[in-house]
């Protein structure tokens, strides 16, 4: 039950946002794009180039963290292109979930991550995965530069997307303040209304009170899918959830299971919370 209550707790917030249509970000200059492509090297600087050439989870941008600090936020078919010193440097790209990736770069070098976007519960997933220099190359050529200066921290040094920002650069004005994650969540929250879904209420005893049985557009696919699993119903699927094209179901099967789908343009998926 406590699982159920962080679902829809999630979903208010993280459903607004992927049903806006495509994420915009800033992109550089057709110059910065073709001198980057160009995947010319210096002798004492490796280059990290984060692309992601898919159409997936268009709605949702995607920050990528270096060494811990933001240097950017990617959206379908862009890339973001980092200098840095020589050693281990750490990539994390933050979406539904966080993925990690080490790099151990060597100076002269040009390392490629691609960003692969994934299908989450609510939003896009992503997971970053260092390829070759041919792959690398082709997905780099396959998207857009994007401009690192509008989106990393200002107390964070930073340059053009051809020389983008250093692990090792300093603060340039402390008394400059600098957004957290923990900042962003609580915008994100305050601004969505909570009247947006029902979320489950709970009495005296803490008991969660059941949500009221009601058919969706998707039902008959999803007890499709139920008795695929083995899983016999005697009421079927019923719709826990809806806002814009999402749809969430839930099944209670004969055997005591109870399985939850998520459906966005009836194309559904069963899921645990």
């Amino acid at each position: 039950m406590t699982r159920l209550i962080r679902f829809f707790t999630t979903m208010t917030v993280l459903s607004a946002g992927l049903i806006t249509g495509c994420a915009s970000v800033k992109m550089a200059s057709p110059n910065e794009d073709a001198k980057a492509k160009t995947f010319a090297t210096t002798p004492s600087l490796a280059n990290l180039y984060v692309y992601r050439n898919e159409s997936m989870g268009a709605a949702i941008r995607m920050a990528v963290e270096l060494d811990g600090k933001e240097i950017g936020k990617t959206a379908a078919n862009t890339y973001l292109i980092a200098s840095v010193s020589p050693g281990k440097h750490s990539l994390v790209s933050k979406a539904e979930n966080d993925s990690s990736l080490d790099i151990n770069a060597e100076a002269g070098q040009n390392y490629y991550v691609w960003q692969e976007v994934k299908m989450g519960l609510l939003s896009a997933r992503s997971k970053l995965q260092l390829v070759d220099a041919a792959q690398g190359q082709a997905g780099v050529r396959e998207t857009k530069l994007i401009d690192t200066t509008s989106d990393a921290p200002k107390t964070t040094s930073t340059s053009t997307s051809t020389n983008p920002v250093a692990p090792s650069a300093s603060a340039s004005n402390k008394n400059e303040p600098v957004a957290s994650q923990s900042a962003v969540t609580s915008v994100v929250t305050t601004t969505t209304s909570a009247a947006a879904m029902p979320i489950p209420r709970t009495d005296s005893l803490g008991k969660i009170e059941k949500i009221p049985f009601e058919l969706g557009v998707s039902s008959n696919t999803i007890e499709r899918m139920a008795k695929q699993n083995s899983c016999q119903s005697q009421k079927g699927a019923g719709i826990i959830f809806k806002k814009g094209p999402i749809e969430v179901y839930r099944v209670s099967c004969g055997d005591g299971r109870e399985l939850m789908a998520r459906c966005e343009l009836r194309q559904c998926n069963f899921f645990t919370p």
